[in-house]
C-alpha cells in the first residue's frame, strides 16, 4: 500500500493524488518486469520470453499513463512550474527522460518479439538497463515532489 507523508500545510490537488496512485502502478510494472527476467529460462526459454513480453506490455502502458498525467495540459508538470517556477529545470529534465524510458522499453520489446533466437544473458542485461532508467526517473520524480510539495512518496510504493 502506498503511503505518503505530506507537510501539514500542503494540500494535494486531484492531479497530484492521481500521480501518487499512478506511481504505485508504475512501480508494480517495474517489479513485474524484474520478476519475469529473474525467472528460470533453462529449458523454458520460449515461456520465459513470453513472460518478459507480457511484462513489457504492462510496463509500456504504465509509462504511457505516467507521461500523460505528468505532461498533459494542466498536468503535474504544469502545476509544479506554475506553483514553483524555480523547479522548471527539474521538470524539463524529467520530460527529457520520458522518451528515453519509453523508447528503451519499446526497443527491447520489439527486439524480443522479432528474434528467432534470444540470448538470456543479453536480454537480462538489457532488462536491467531499462529498469535502471525507470528507477532513476522515479527517484528524480520523488525528489521533485518533495521540492514542490514536501511530499514523500516513500520507497516502498
Amino acid at each position: 500500500m502506498l503511503e505518503s507523508t505530506r507537510a501539514p500545510d500542503v494540500e494535494g490537488t486531484a492531479t497530484l493524488d492521481e500521480v501518487v496512485r499512478r506511481r504505485a502502478d508504475l512501480y508494480k510494472a517495474i517489479l513485474t518486469l524484474e520478476k519475469a527476467a529473474a525467472r528460470p529460462a533453462v529449458e523454458r526459454k520460449d515461456r520465459w520470453v513470453e513472460g518478459i513480453l507480457e511484462a513489457l506490455d504492462e510496463l509500456g502502458r504504465e509509462i504511457a499513463d505516467h507521461i500523460e498525467i505528468t505532461e498533459r495540459p494542466g498536468g503535474l508538470y504544469t502545476e509544479i512550474v506554475e506553483a514553483a517556477p524555480r523547479l522548471s529545470g527539474n521538470v524539463q529534465r524529467l520530460r527529457d527522460e520520458h522518451p528515453e524510458m519509453r523508447d528503451a522499453a519499446e526497443a527491447l520489446r520489439a527486439r524480443l518479439a522479432a528474434a528467432d533466437e534470444v540470448s538470456v544473458e543479453e536480454t537480462r542485461d538489457e532488462v536491467q538497463r531499462v529498469l535502471g532508467r525507470l528507477v532513476k526517473h522515479r527517484q528524480h520524480g520523488a525528489d521533485l515532489l518533495w521540492e514542490a510539495y514536501n511530499l514523500d512518496t516513500g520507497g516502498s510504493d
